[in-house]
């Protein structure tokens, strides 16, 4: 895309006490209609359809089946549940030309539920999930902070069918293994919890949070944890410390010299096969245990996985199981996807009596992935009753997931047959706003490749006078083209402070700079915002560079 035929709708004047209001108006993402409504602008919109891609992989990864349903929605199925007086001012009402009553959908319980029952043949086979990304409508009696609580917004919605209670758990906790999938995905840190069910109704919930400055909610959260392991991605400079040993000669010293809160224990795994054994590294946080059906996931044709014990460990190495570390084995490595942003972190050495500290990834451990390993738990509070170890932070509701066992089955099911229901909620535009509001600095952002409109920015400075610059620039921007990555060149004729301003204030993480000056010494510059990582690269290797960067990876 070339920024002649691209409006930005960048405005560097406006100024707002709401700080994502400003950055939202600002970088050109939204324009206000009236309170409540919205106009999504281009550079918004792209960024939506990233994060509806993501959650439409996963989703269509888990064989759930897409569908639209209507939004417009007759009110004598909301009579039949009940909700039509139980919901309250919230649902927007309309009448046609023959004085029926409709209404404007805020969900679609009780639409996806008479569909399934009306097709018989769908009562054979077992279990269902279709899942919609559509607009939804509510009455916001006052709306807040843009994009989080207003009267039209992008959710998506799942809705599963079963026969039988055990189908019904273990399609729901599959979900939030998924919905924790997708929120590291868009590198977004969450957390879980237990919840009321509300206007939606069923007998059991999780709700997922995020945290964030225009949140409604207050939750409780483990100072350590906080301090520790939240990771805020507009801090993303790593300082790497050196690796040391730190030395232990008793239980007692163990005790008193580890926080175990940035203490990774390393396992061994021996995983059986039919005709050969093989021995997995596993890492994972010190307070956590490894759940062993989804390490069986990994190596679905396994018969048997065994974790070496203490003895084990003691009578084959020689180590203390509690000094043992992934260092020297030539084993395959896997972390728990919650250790991914952990940082100079402790570690055993498999040295008795020693640890080492400072240590990183990449730098020190060469992990094949990063995996959900663990078994399902939450930092997420609601009451403890030492308030002195929590600290208390303002977060955003994202997601909601129900299990809606027969709530809204027995209302349309006139087969007599228990037929359980769990329903699966997504914000689209709340996930939005989490992410500016976490990828933003002093007004600008630096998006993640996963999300941002543009992948890549090219800046040609003075191409109209300066020939070489302005066919190297082309020549680059086609290549990137050609392979189908996202670029946006700057073809106006405006002074390079503006160009860089406007690619920064909509969040391109990557920005390519072209001039007179660098290609007299046969450079170009390649600014990396995320990792704060400036590069001058040969142009006889620039074609080679991105290739590698976007292309092969």
């Amino acid at each position: 895309m070339k920024t002649k035929n691209y409006c930005l709708f960048t405005n560097k004047n406006k100024k707002f006490d709401n700080n994502i209001y400003n950055i939202l108006i600002n970088g050109g993402f939204i324009r206000k209609l009236c309170s409540g409504i919205f106009i999504i602008l281009p550079n918004g919109l792209r960024i939506i359809n990233n994060i509806i891609n993501i959650i439409k992989l996963e989703m269509n990864n888990f064989n759930c089946l897409e569908i639209k349903l209507p939004s417009i929605i007759p009110s004598i199925l909301w009579k039949k549940s009940g909700r039509l007086k139980s919901y309250g001012d919230e649902l927007y009402k309309i009448y046609d030309r023959n004085n029926k009553l409709f209404l404007i959908s805020p969900t679609n319980e009780e639409v996806i539920t008479n569909f399934f029952f009306k097709e018989k043949y769908l009562l054979n086979n077992f279990p269902y999930i279709f899942y919609q990304i559509n607009d939804k409508f509510r009455d916001e009696i006052r709306p807040r902070f843009s994009l989080v609580r207003c009267k039209e917004f992008i959710m998506k919605d799942a809705y599963s069918f079963h026969k039988s209670l055990n189908c019904l758990n273990n399609i729901y906790y599959k979900m939030i293994d998924i919905y924790k999938k997708i929120f590291n995905l868009l590198g977004l840190n969450i957390f879980y919890k237990k919840a009321k069910c509300g206007k939606i109704g069923g007998s059991y919930s999780h709700e997922f949070h995020v945290l964030s400055n225009y949140g409604e909610n207050n939750i409780l959260i483990n100072k350590i944890i906080y301090n520790k392991i939240f990771y805020k991605f507009k801090n993303k400079n790593i300082y790497l410390n050196n690796l040391k040993y730190l030395y232990i000669n008793k239980k007692d010293s163990f005790i008193n010299k580890v926080n175990f809160f940035n203490f990774v224990k390393t396992y061994i795994l021996k995983i059986f096969f039919r005709s050969k054994i093989i021995f997995l590294i596993l890492l994972i946080a010190y307070y956590n245990k490894i759940d062993l059906n989804k390490v069986k996931k990994l190596y679905p044709l396994c018969i048997k996985i065994k974790i070496l014990d203490k003895k084990d460990i003691l009578n084959i190495f020689n180590i203390n199981y509690i000094f043992l570390g992934p260092f020297g084995f030539n084993f395959r490595i896997i972390a728990d996807n919650f250790l991914i942003n952990y940082k100079n972190f402790l570690i055993g050495s498999n040295l008795n009596n020693y640890i080492f500290k400072n240590v990183n990834w990449i730098l020190h451990i060469n992990v094949s992935n990063f995996v959900d390993i663990k078994k399902n738990y939450s930092f997420f509070v609601d009451k403890c009753k030492y308030l002195d170890l929590f600290k208390e932070k303002k977060s955003m509701e994202i997601a909601h997931v129900f299990k809606l066992s027969n709530y809204y089955s027995n209302f349309f099911n006139n087969n007599n047959n228990d037929i359980f229901m769990g329903c699966y909620g997504i914000g689209v535009f709340r996930i939005f706003i989490s992410l500016i509001e976490s990828y933003s600095i002093s007004g600008k952002l630096i998006l993640p490749l996963s999300i941002s409109n543009f992948k890549i920015g090219i800046i040609p400075i003075n191409m109209y006078n300066i020939k070489i610059v302005y066919n190297l620039s082309f020549k680059i921007y086609r290549f990137l083209i050609k392979n189908k990555i996202e670029v946006l060149i700057e073809n106006r004729d405006i002074y390079f402070g503006n160009m860089i301003n406007d690619f920064e204030y909509i969040g391109i993480p990557n920005i390519i700079i072209i001039s007179e000056r660098l290609l007299l010494n046969n450079l170009i510059e390649f600014r990396d915002r995320f990792n704060k990582l400036n590069q001058f690269i040969n142009i006889n290797k620039i074609f080679d560079f991105l290739l590698f960067k976007y292309i092969k990876n």
